[in-house]
């Protein structure tokens, strides 16, 4: 939830954290670029001592930001304001529940701070609040007869917060009411009535955006299968910025212009991954609306979004990298260009990572002279990946270790293992991949026979 609050000057704000589960472990510091695209940005890493202490100081920071601290697959945010100090205790993991260790899970961070009209305690108020409002209530939202109670309670909010006058606190409470509302399914017209309508564009704001985001979901998609919406195709297909502007703007909603372009920005997103239109025609559109937007938020998304499609997606370069493989030495993915690259983020803790190796030597002896098999691990210790190899003395291809996991982030990798296909020219066949034992093989056949021709497609 990155707040719209400024502060005059930039201040530096200190996170002080205890995580004695996980010593020797790396915890990352992380944002997002923007709230469309959500790409992850990290500001910084840090080893947990012995004593189980991190620490992180962000200098100059201007905003109250959402940041959110990883530890291996467990995730927990908060919201630090410029000149504050965090006191965070980052929790085990829950031995009570099964864990599927390779799927993120979300945690609450244990927060101390002084301060009872800080943001971060005012949340956790207003939700202790609705947890108890939810224990009543929860019947009439099976019911489908929550909307009445739901104003109710964002009413008593209201009034419980009356002497509170934090933006950030009160643009959580207001889009959090919001998205419940979305939620379940109350008018569109009412909510765009009563939350959009007149309202300024929060687009530093982690709820706000969350709300605009469902509530226009697939909305532009919708619009090509109306009659005033029908244009919307022509305008793409031309492409035409402006014509696409008019026909959103035949919705009374989106006469507001930076509104209008928010939805358009989003629609072409969505569209650019649909699979059903010219991904290059999409790019001309964001490349004009990055070149001549006045809304400098609107810029800055465009330009999120053209830096994501020539990242992890078909025809986009692969980002490059430089590792240290299994004989010291540092490896970068040009270094394997002339040939196709079978790429695999793997683990060796992973038994689906493992499970998949097992068939690798076969293929590797198949295919190895026309395809480079370069697998990451994403062990936390170098020595982890060089005991496992030792112990499997079949598999003979490259090895790579991605200390602190930044080439994992690159590459926007989720779930291990993850697999990609590269191409000689060092831009993405297949994102992702087939896996070893689900049709990687027929694949294989397909790109090598011929090789340059199945790249200029």
């Amino acid at each position: 939830m990155n707040f719209i609050t400024f502060s005059l000057f930039a201040q530096p704000a200190t996170i002080e954290g205890y995580a004695p589960a996980y010593k020797g472990k790396t915890v990352y510091l992380s944002t997002c670029k923007d709230f469309i695209t959500y790409t992850p940005l990290q500001i910084e890493s840090a080893t947990i001592s012995d004593s189980g202490k991190f620490k992180f100081q962000l200098d100059d920071l201007k905003r109250t930001t959402y940041v959110y601290l990883t530890i291996q697959n467990y995730k927990g945010d908060l919201y630090v304001v410029p000149g504050n100090y965090y006191r965070v205790v980052f929790p085990a993991p829950d031995s009570d529940h099964y864990q599927n260790q390779y799927i993120e899970h979300k945690v609450n961070l244990e927060l101390y701070i002084d301060d009872s009209a800080e943001v971060n305690n005012l949340i956790m108020d207003f939700n202790t609040q609705f947890e108890k409002f939810w224990v009543k209530t929860y019947t009439y939202f099976l019911k489908k007869e929550a909307p009445r109670y739901v104003d109710s309670f964002y009413t008593a909010m209201l009034q419980r917060y009356k002497t509170i006058h934090n933006p950030d606190f009160t643009g959580y409470m207001t889009y959090t009411v919001a998205e419940i509302s979305n939620n379940i399914l109350e008018g569109q017209k009412t909510l765009g009535e009563k939350y959009l309508k007149g309202k300024p564009i929060l687009y530093n704001n982690y709820e706000y955006m969350q709300f605009f985001n469902d509530y226009f979901k697939d909305y532009m998609q919708n619009c090509t299968t109306t009659r005033e919406g029908g244009d919307i195709n022509k305008y793409i297909a031309k492409p035409d910025y402006p014509g696409l502007m008019e026909v959103l703007k035949i919705n009374r909603l989106l006469r507001n212009d930076s509104l209008c372009e928010l939805v358009l920005l989003k629609g072409l997103y969505e569209f650019y991954y649909s699979g059903g239109y010219d991904q290059e025609n999409i790019i001309s559109l964001l490349k004009t609306i990055s070149g001549t937007t006045k809304i400098e938020e609107d810029k800055k998304i465009a330009d999120d979004m053209l830096a994501s499609f020539s990242g992890v997606v078909r025809g986009g370069g692969a980002p490059d990298f430089a590792l240290k493989d299994s004989k010291g030495e540092v490896s970068s993915i040009i270094d394997f260009r002339g040939k196709l690259v079978y790429l695999c983020f793997f683990k060796t803790t992973s038994s689906a990572s493992i499970s998949q190796m097992e068939v690798l030597p076969a293929l590797y002896k198949q295919y190895g002279k026309k395809i480079n098999f370069v697998f990451i691990s994403e062990d936390e210790n170098y020595d982890d990946l060089m005991n496992f190899l030792k112990a499997n003395k079949s598999f003979t291809w490259n090895f790579l270790w991605d200390e602190k996991h930044k080439v994992m982030q690159q590459y926007d990798v989720k779930t291990l293992p993850e697999y990609f296909i590269v191409g000689t020219s060092g831009k993405f066949l297949r994102s992702p991949a087939d896996d070893p034992s689900h049709g990687i093989e027929s694949t294989f056949n397909d790109l090598t026979r011929p090789v340059k021709e199945k790249e200029k497609k």
